[in-house]
């Protein structure tokens, strides 16, 4: 949410075009993904493996 919103003015300071951002969206999701493995927790594993997922029948 704030590479989207800083994107204008933060691709201005770099001349225009959307690229930069682009980068930026890059690297924040490149980061957010190795913390998501990181440092949240994984569940224990005596804990049961249900899907969520249902058919609508």
């Amino acid at each position: 949410m704030i590479v989207s919103l800083g994107g204008g003015p933060f691709d201005a300071l770099f001349g225009g075009g959307n690229l930069p951002a682009f980068v930026l969206g890059a690297i924040a999701a490149a980061i957010s993904g190795v913390l998501a493995f990181t440092v949240l927790p994984s569940p224990p594993p005596d804990a049961p493996a249900s899907s969520g997922a249902m058919g609508f029948h």
